[in-house]
């Protein structure tokens, strides 16, 4: 029976050189988005699905604050940032669906990884034994800690909206730039090419909520634009909901070899329930070590009392929390369900359904995450904010000058919390304080002895 099993799972699972289960987090921990200060590290981590270990290569390319690659060989210096010399290791015994396991930190003196600019990074693994083809892709960003940055965040009602959409997060953030500027310092700062902010709301790095300094809008603006202190005013900022949380590490419950359906029946709305509290967006997977770490093709399943106008797409850590045609649903003609099929490996995913339409360009426009999940002042996400600076001396490449991490406050109107300052010179990061983990799920020590989300 195991080796009628294995075959099955030979056949039906992705075959060739294809890579599944991409992630990238920070410093090696899982809970942490792949935003990292110019001394920390990155984690790529992936599985592949090959006879033998394919000839892989990983590149970072420097790129705008919008993601467009720079054409710029000098921040995007191929021997500096690319690397061929690439840790795996085969998949254990009992596992079916994939061959090796990659799993590599940059910078790193093996491949002489480093990032010489802060600012947004493309991660390409590429098949040079294909060619030079990319065969997967994710983001990450690498900040300076240059400028002084402080705020808060606060719940605050919008006017234009019908309850609960009228619940929103209000950013008030201060920033303080040298008053001059210095042609000999390679890390200098001209206050007036300081291009703006973005507001990171969990891991959604490639869609974070704008303020632009040169592009002011009703609810995004700078305050004082043209003095060295500025202030970045973001209002009316959706709160969402808490994620929904998917467990496939119990394996009496998701057998190895058939699909899970995850047990209590299928989704349904939330717009106006409150979920219990999640990971912030993080997945929790089960040790690289025997059958525990196998993937099981998963059934996500949602049913509607009517189908939306739109498309309904499923986003998670599995799609870097993109909406993405790839991960759109489809309705079941008996049953009436929406339903999405999907490889995971074994662990703990928050998840979440969003609406939208295929743009013809591998792309989702008019994504509506809230439609479905609802929206609450007591959801509480995790905020990273990127103050981006054009630097016309490299080309007028977009650095990122200073990075702050705060939450949201929680509970009920008109509630606050403040953002801890960052100064220049201090590590981007620090230790999270009590609460940073999620409350109210069970907690035990992974492979580090560190306490997490399982």
């Amino acid at each position: 029976m195991a080796l009628i099993i294995a075959a099955l799972l030979l056949l039906s699972a992705p075959q060739g050189t294809d890579i599944i289960g991409l992630r990238l987090f920070a410093a090696n921990d899982e809970y942490r988005p792949p935003v990292i200060g110019m001394d920390e590290t990155v984690t790529v981590e992936f599985d592949v699905t090959a006879e033998r270990a394919p000839n892989l290569r990983i590149v970072f390319r420097h790129a705008s604050r919008d993601w467009v690659p720079d054409d710029n060989l000098f921040v995007n210096d191929p021997a500096a940032m690319s690397a061929d010399n690439l840790l795996y290791a085969p998949a254990p015994q009992g596992v079916f669906t994939y061959t090796f396991r990659y799993r590599n930190s940059f910078p790193n003196s093996l491949n002489q990884v480093r990032f010489r600019h802060s600012g947004n990074y493309i991660v390409e693994i590429v098949d040079r034994d294909a060619g030079g083809v990319v065969v997967a892709r994710g983001e990450c960003i690498v900040a300076e800690n240059t400028l002084s940055v402080s705020g808060s965040v606060s719940n605050r009602y919008r006017t234009d909206a019908e309850p609960p959409l009228d619940e929103a997060n209000h950013f008030d953030l201060m920033l303080s730039a040298p008053e001059l500027y210095r042609a000999d310092d390679p890390l200098a700062i001209d206050h007036q090419w300081l291009s703006g902010a973005d507001i990171i709301q969990n891991w959604r790095l490639t869609q974070p909520f704008r303020i632009d300094t040169d592009r002011p809008a009703a609810d995004a603006y700078v305050d004082a634009p043209y003095r060295p202190g500025k202030r970045f005013i973001l209002r009316n900022m959706p709160i969402g909901n808490e994620y929904r949380k998917l467990d496939l590490s119990d394996v009496t419950r998701y057998p190895n070899g058939a699909v899970a359906v995850p047990v209590g029946g299928p989704d349904v709305s939330r717009f106006r329930r409150q979920s219990r509290p999640d990971a912030n967006g993080a997945a929790k997977l089960r040790p690289f070590t025997g059958a525990n770490s196998e993937y099981l093709e998963t059934e996500f399943r949602l049913r509607l009392a009517e189908a939306p106008a739109k498309n309904i797409y499923v986003v998670g850590p599995f799609s870097q929390w993109k909406a993405l045609p790839a991960y759109k649903m489809t309705r079941d003609s008996v049953t009436g369900l929406f339903v999405f099929r999907l490889w995971l490996r074994r662990g703990v995913y928050d998840y979440q359904y969003v609406l939208g339409r295929d743009d013809g360009q591998g792309g989702v426009s008019g994504q509506d995450w809230t439609a479905l999940e609802g929206n609450d002042f007591r959801t509480v996400n995790r905020y990273t904010v990127a103050v981006y600076y054009r630097d016309r001396r490299f080309g007028g490449v977009d650095r990122v000058v200073a990075l702050v991490r705060g939450r949201g406050p929680g509970g009920s109107a008109r509630q606050s919390v403040n953002i801890p300052e960052t100064k220049p010179g201090l590590p981007v990061y620090e230790a999270p304080s009590p609460g940073w983990f999620p409350q109210g799920v069970p907690s035990v020590p992974d492979s580090t002895g560190k306490k997490g989300y399982l």
